[in-house]
């Protein structure tokens, strides 16, 4: 599909007070599954931000979804995956909103202290939302730091409604160290290549990610938990450094990661970004039950 983005109205600088108010971008309808059809818009809002609403040709859930940046990926998301979604989702009933955070993307630079960005951004981008969409309640969608902001938010706004967690949190535990290091141990090249990187120790993936204490993810899981707040944490290959097995979860964010608010799924042969066609269908079928099992077709839990 071409979508015609209105360029000036994204490019206008628009006056502070006027930037939730401009006026609705084209409209476009797009074939989806089943032959239903849903609308796109483009829209910027907030302070400087960028993003796409995919809505149903109808009447749309009062539960809402937005989809946060993975890493320095643009809201297509890595493989176009964040389209992927939202475009099934509103086939389901669902308003769904990609956009990109301040500095990423088509979004400007924040131009407010980065500490409590990710909360002002959401929060604006669930404004435009409920504006545009008639949304009330929220699931945050993320991969990566894109989870990690979800995490966040989720624990401390009452809007959200479920999270989508994909290689969240969670933390190494003593069997997560016994089941990563024996296999290692008889093989003397990673031996020697660890004991390499230990003398010449090099950024990992987890230098880059935002993550509290653990005795504080659990307070927040806990927390989220008690107010009914959904998630789905989906667990790929590409978290090996930190998880690898099912077990681990609870045994990392506390005993509330076993309730039954809480769903797991540990796909170890797949690729953190999910490059494979067949991985991303995988993924999207998982998402779609587990909204129309948490929330249902009309978005009434």
């Amino acid at each position: 599909m071409n979508l015609q983005f209105n360029q000036k109205r994204l490019d206008a600088r628009v006056p502070e007070a006027r930037l939730e108010s401009a006026p609705a971008p084209t409209r476009e309808r797009t074939p989806g599954p089943a032959q239903d059809a849903c609308i796109e818009t483009a829209h910027r809002f907030g302070d400087g931000l960028v993003g796409v609403i995919t809505r149903p040709d109808g009447v749309a859930s009062k539960i809402g979804v937005l989809l946060l940046n993975a890493g320095l990926t643009r809201h297509t998301g890595p493989f176009r995956a964040h389209v992927d979604i939202a475009r099934m989702l509103a086939a389901q009933g669902f308003a769904v909103l990609r956009f990109d955070q301040s500095g990423l993307g088509d979004s400007e630079l924040p131009g407010k202290a980065s500490g409590e960005r990710r909360h002002r951004e959401t929060d604006a981008a669930m404004r435009l939302l409920a504006q545009e969409a008639g949304a009330e309640r929220f699931v945050l969608c993320g991969l990566c730091s894109g989870a990690d902001d979800a995490f966040h938010v989720g624990a401390v706004d009452p809007r959200v409604a479920g999270a989508i967690l994909l290689d969240g949190v969670a933390y190494p535990t003593p069997g997560f160290w016994v089941r990563h290091a024996l296999p290692r141990l008889l093989d003397f090249g990673k031996v020697l290549r660890f004991l390499m990187s230990r003398r010449n120790p090099r950024p990992s993936l987890s230098d880059f990610r935002d993550w509290p204490a653990r005795a504080q993810a659990q307070r927040m899981v806990a927390d989220m938990v008690a107010r009914d707040t959904r998630l789905l944490f989906v667990f790929t290959g590409g978290a090996y450094h930190y998880f690898n097995h099912r077990a681990q979860l609870p045994a990392s964010l506390g005993r509330a990661a076993q309730e039954k608010q809480v769903s797991l799924e540990f796909w170890r042969e797949y690729d953190h970004t999910f490059y494979l066609r067949k991985h991303r269908r995988v993924l999207l079928a998982r998402i779609a039950a587990w909204m129309r099992e948490q929330f249902g077709d009309a978005g009434t839990p």
